[in-house]
């Protein structure tokens, strides 16, 4: 009985020492030789795909113990996939961070029972984003469409990928809120193949929910040579490339639409949302803040970036936009569900 005894309070001992350790232990130490998985929750290729690897080869460095980061791509149902798996699955201890759709973001608050979501977004750990996005609907100037007024006149061809895809129900939104009458052509697998299919006179216009990159580099080639126009921002705030574009809080007829517009676009500023699992400890939650910050101010990183338009936001502003959106009143968001559940259908 005392051999036992002994035995278990030696291995308290040991339990308390390796506690304490493990405590003691410095962020550089706990970095020194590990790997960061950066989990991608959109295609081989995509925006987020190409902006996470940039973000991914100089954040490491400003890591204490300069670990290296390495990118894993988990696309699927909008990003939902991905953010479930950084809810539940991920690594909670500073090695796992991820970038997705900023549509899925608030997928619970919007598609309420009917999201496969097991998420809430206010808990997550935000590092920020490297661009403010803004959503854009254009058109093929072969098409005689002009004006966003065109679009509220008569039936327009708009590519999109899938029937839930950002491309897709933007135009919806604008078909509910508006009364455009876009009709939008599914099945395109990307960005590329859509443009594509505007060249060939398939379709004759796209509405996008973020403007930037690749995308809108081919798009505003196409503007200089008189083969396009830019028709409505889908934003809160005019983006300071586009100001003679209109903007869709222009074509709010009262306060409560301004609000449900609000309530609808506000999430652009998420851009493309860096972010952390729930229940990191807090110096390495703000080990990594610290890193993105420093990544967005980074030279290289910068040059590299440069198609995507950098208007970075860091952490607190992130978290001020989703506490935002989740702030709304409940008849606003309702109001926000039954137009997204009717664009649905």
């Amino acid at each position: 009985m005392l051999g036992c005894d002994r035995r278990m309070v030696l291995a308290a001992a040991l339990l308390a020492t390796s506690f304490a350790s493990a405590k003691a232990q410095t962020l550089e130490q706990f970095y020194a030789g590990k790997q960061i998985s950066m989990v991608v929750g959109g295609a081989a290729g995509s925006g987020y795909d190409i902006i996470g690897r940039i973000v991914a080869k100089h954040l490491g460095k400003y890591v204490p113990g300069n670990p290296r980061v390495i990118v894993r791509g988990m696309p699927g149902a909008g990003g939902i996939i991905a953010t479930n798996y950084m809810n539940t699955v991920a690594e909670k201890d500073g090695t796992v961070i991820a970038v997705v759709g900023r549509e899925a973001i608030f997928d619970p608050l919007f598609s309420g029972a009917d999201s496969k979501a097991n998420y809430d977004s206010r808990k997550f750990v935000w590092l920020g984003t490297p661009n403010r996005e803004v959503g854009m609907a254009y058109a093929r100037t072969s098409s005689d469409v002009t004006s966003i007024e065109d679009v509220m006149k008569r039936e327009v061809t708009s590519a999109a990928s899938g029937a839930t895809s950002g491309s897709a129900v933007s135009a919806r939104l604008l078909n509910a809120l508006l009364g455009t009458k876009f009709k939008i052509v599914t099945g395109y697998p990307g960005g590329s193949e859509a443009m594509l299919a505007m060249e060939n006179g398939e379709v004759d216009a796209r509405v996008v929910t973020g403007f930037a990159g690749p995308e809108a580099i081919h798009v505003n080639g196409w503007i200089s040579r008189g083969q396009a126009k830019l028709l409505l921002q889908l934003a809160v705030k005019k983006h300071p490339s586009y100001q003679h574009v209109p903007i869709i809080m222009d074509y709010a007829k009262s306060e409560d639409d301004r609000r449900l517009m609000e309530l609808m676009f506000i999430g652009q500023e998420l851009g493309r949302p860096f972010f952390a699992p729930p229940g990191l400890p807090a110096e390495r939650a703000k080990a990594l803040q610290d890193a993105f910050a420093k990544t967005m101010s980074d030279p290289e990183f910068q040059n590299e970036a440069k198609d995507y338009e950098l208007s970075p936001l860091l952490a607190a502003d992130l978290q001020v936009v989703v506490e935002k959106v989740y702030g709304f009143p409940k008849e606003t968001i309702q109001k926000g569900i039954d137009i997204i559940a009717f664009t649905a259908k």
